[in-house]
């Protein structure tokens, strides 16, 4: 690559991080088409030390001459680092793209989404169907001045389907999402069980202030690992911020609990084999039995922790993912392993308590500490049968001591989403002992 061959010859140290992105979005509301988008970008971002302080410049491509004269400018008044670039290491590839979903187009979103509208209204022809169909594919490239040069492909697909309750007035009901690096289709019973939950939704119910049990469906396991990733991360422990910081090797959640680090899994739907410092990804326990075995690292934070990176180096915040947002520790592949019993089983067991798809107002939560307050959307449970949905019901509590006690995680597991409040990884149904519920 040009641009880094020209930033050894003026800098210490370079990385140059390349992205190309390719994405069809297609949206039905309220029962017709809306929307039909298509975007292509193309970014690069430039990393340089020079004596031992960091510059970075950003661009949308690696043929930019000015990228390499700002990033030595920035340099001249960077952070001073502690690190160096990642070196060249073996790396055994993994299959991150599917040239069939890549080559799918516009047409063929629209005329999967309209067969899931029909299929829907011809169950329950009052539905309101809101539906978007996506479809993702690109590559990324990072060298290094140090001998890194990865590249690989990517592809990624995306059916969301929401169907609003019939007596709530708002977006709010059924909702099912498949996602997967291969095409996805809407099978009959995945169309069943979004009008099962449909029908689950007729009316609202609250269930009683106190304490109770609650089920977590695979999208609501954020709760979970969006917590975890504060707790985890390298930068709060190294600035000793994270209360899990001294306890490698103890028990800190349920003994149910094993969840893996691991980007590379074969039914994750944003797999990768490096992460975005081009450090190799593995598979490791993070988690297990409950007992903390490790943290997420980077090259900046492992050198402060005085280790080597776990390769969990991601260009993302909470609210973005732009090629200006600094690599900083995150899960790349949150993989909880499952359990022996069907997710119908756990919630047959429930005499009283909650079915929780979704929650409102994590963002806003003191996640580093464990501690949340939610508005928890999902289903009122008696008897082991959903009776109405969620109305003004609050899930609240500290991770740390609601995730010491499970009572049974289900033996199926789906690929959970990435993007603001969301982990990528693969999730089975949580069954928590207990929660504090507050009914308004």
């Amino acid at each position: 690559m040009k641009l880094l061959t020209q930033a050894r010859e003026s800098a210490d140290q370079a990385e140059v991080f390349v992205r190309h992105r390719k994405s069809t979005l297609v949206r039905f509301a309220k029962n017709s088409l809306r929307l039909v988008a298509d975007r292509d970008t193309s970014e690069c971002a430039l990393r340089v030390v020079q004596q031992g302080q960091l510059g970075a410049s950003f661009g949308e491509s690696p043929d930019q001459p000015e990228l390499l004269r700002d990033a030595l400018s920035a340099a001249s008044f960077g952070q001073a680092i502690p690190f160096r670039f990642a070196e060249r290491t073996n790396r055994e590839n993994v299959i991150c793209y599917d040239r069939h979903t890549a080559a799918l187009t516009a047409e063929a979103l629209i005329e999967l989404g309209d067969g899931v509208r029909r299929r829907v209204l011809a169950a329950e022809p009052d539905a309101v169907v809101n539906l978007h169909t996506l479809v993702e594919s690109g590559m990324r490239h990072i060298a290094s001045s140090e001998g890194v040069d990865a590249e690989e492909a990517f592809s990624r697909m995306e059916l969301l389907v929401e169907l609003p309750f019939p007596s709530r007035g708002t977006d709010i009901g059924a909702a099912g999402r498949l996602t997967s690096i291969h095409p996805v289709s809407a099978s009959d019973e995945w169309i069943e069980s979004l009008l099962e939950q449909r029908h689950w939704g007729n009316n609202p119910s609250r269930p009683s202030t106190g304490r109770w049990p609650v089920l977590l469906t695979p999208y609501a396991s954020n709760l979970l690992t969006l917590a975890l990733a504060a707790g985890l991360s390298g930068a709060h422990v190294a600035q000793g911020a994270s209360p899990l910081a001294d306890k490698v090797g103890q028990q800190i959640l349920s003994q149910h609990l094993t969840i893996h680090e691991n980007p590379r899994h074969p039914n994750l739907a944003f797999r990768r084999s490096f992460d975005d410092e081009g450090t190799p990804v593995s598979s490791r326990p993070v988690i297990e039995r409950g007992v903390l075995r490790g943290f997420l690292t980077d090259l900046r934070t492992s050198a402060m922790l005085d280790c080597p990176s776990s390769g969990s180096a991601v260009r993302r915040t909470l609210f973005s993912e732009k090629i200006e947002d600094a690599p900083s520790p995150g899960w790349l592949g949150a993989v909880i392993e499952p359990g022996d019993r069907s997710w119908r089983d756990l919630l047959a067991g429930i005499e009283e308590g909650l079915l929780v798809t979704h929650m409102l107002g994590l963002h806003s939560c003191n996640l580093l500490q464990g501690q949340y307050t939610v508005q928890a959307n999902g289903f009122h449970v008696r008897n082991g049968v959903p009776v109405g949905y969620l109305e003004r019901t609050m899930l609240s509590g500290n991770l740390y001591e609601d995730f010491l006690s499970i009572r049974a995680i289900s033996s199926e597991r789906e690929p959970t989403t990435q993007g603001p409040l969301s982990v990528a990884g693969l999730a089975p149904y949580l069954l928590l002992e207990s929660a504090q519920i507050t009914v308004g």
